[in-house]
């Protein structure tokens, strides 16, 4: 009888266990950050497609009365890459990875724009 007992409790030990090892493998899965040396590697080649991006579809274009210009490519960059590596914090690598398809594509319409000028 104590035997029983004892089957019945273990089962539901181990039970538990793995209920609660599979909700910290989710969470985990869900809460997943990148690593540094990735996530500043999203943030550099983010900074460039948009810097690529702006200076297709604004420079040279007049508002105002007043041509639009852009700083030194190293400038721009720096600017950019520190935006960029403060707005990702906190993101997923997924999340992440879509922004960058996002840039991507809007960097390619920019480019038929561009040659359409």
């Amino acid at each position: 009888m104590k035997k029983k007992k004892l089957n019945k409790v273990t089962y539901c030990i181990v039970g538990m266990s793995l209920i609660f090892v599979s909700i910290g493998i989710v969470y985990y899965k869900v809460n997943y950050k990148v690593p540094l040396k990735e996530y500043t590697k999203y943030a550099l080649y983010m900074a460039v497609l948009d810097d690529e991006i702006c200076r297709n579809e604004l420079e040279g274009i007049d508002i105002d009365g007043k041509e639009v210009v852009f700083p030194e490519k190293k400038e721009s960059l720096q600017y950019r890459y520190h935006l960029f590596l403060e707005m990702n914090k906190g993101k997923t690598k997924k999340q992440i990875e879509d922004e960058v398809k996002q840039l991507e594509i809007r960097l390619q319409e920019s480019r038929n724009y561009e040659n359409k000028k």
